[in-house]
């Protein structure tokens, strides 16, 4: 499986969020090199944990950003990332409960990032851009 890497047609222009995005993406190509290589589940959960903590640093983040900005579409975000949050904790149960990480979820850690980068937040970025442009 060939995991997408970052690329530059997805930076929001605001440095330490595409940083972040950054190793988001890396976080998610350890877990498949770790998948590939057959390092055990100690290791593969090891990853999937730290995984789920920077994911939810990384949104604290984003959420203290588009507050500090008003963005008024803040709500409808953070739904988004509490959603993917919860999708990330029930991975880890059913990978503890023994079921395999696939490429399917794989795949869909992924697609998901990229889509709500190029969606979701583009739309706090733009908002965000346009706000410096005023003041």
């Amino acid at each position: 499986m060939t995991i997408s890497t970052w690329d530059d047609s997805i930076a929001l222009g605001i440095p330490v969020i595409d940083e972040q995005h950054k190793a988001l993406f890396g976080w998610i190509d350890t877990l498949n090199e770790a998948i590939k290589k057959g390092d055990g589940s100690e290791a593969v959960g090891e990853i999937i944990w730290k995984l789920i903590t920077y994911v939810t640093e990384h949104f604290t983040a984003e959420e203290r950003l588009m507050l500090s900005c008003n963005y008024p579409g803040l709500e409808a975000h953070r739904k988004e990332h509490d959603q993917f949050v919860l999708r990330l904790q029930e991975i880890q149960v059913n990978y503890i409960d023994g079921h395999e990480m696939g490429r399917q979820i794989l795949d869909f850690l992924v697609d998901w990032l990229i889509c709500h980068i190029k969606g979701t937040d583009q739309g706090y970025s733009r908002f965000i851009h346009q706000q410096e442009k005023k003041s």
